[in-house]
């Protein structure tokens, strides 16, 4: 999972480090705010964490479905009757995808109370 925020100043996406895959506990760790600078205007902003989103990583993706597809190649290449193991090693990428999609969900889903 990756997270970005918009600048209000010349709308681009922005990228943003973050370690914790939810609001409440970047909240406990870190406070309300998070400090950015925009990439495409050079503004510094302090961003509240509710304007910060997630979005799946395809890297984690890609990288899976490429791994998958090496090991269905060997065990294919090694003995045909790991056909339908083999076929089977190609749906990870599926519940990678899966998982990232449930852990921005559960990071969009949840706001913080702004006081």
């Amino acid at each position: 999972m990756t997270h970005h925020f918009i600048c209000n100043h010349c709308k681009y996406e922005n990228k943003v480090n973050i370690s914790e895959s939810d609001r409440g506990t970047y909240q406990m760790q870190h406070g309300d705010f998070k400090d950015t600078t925009c990439i495409s205007c050079f503004r510094k902003k302090r961003a509240h964490i509710n304007e910060i989103y997630g979005k799946v990583s395809f890297n984690m993706i890609l990288l899976g479905f490429i791994i998958s597809l090496i090991i269905a190649l060997i065990l294919l290449h090694y003995s045909r009757s790991f056909i339908l193991f083999s076929c089977e090693i190609i749906g990870l990428p599926v519940l990678i995808f899966l998982y990232e999609n449930n852990l921005v969900k559960t990071f969009n889903h949840y706001r913080i109370k702004k006081i």
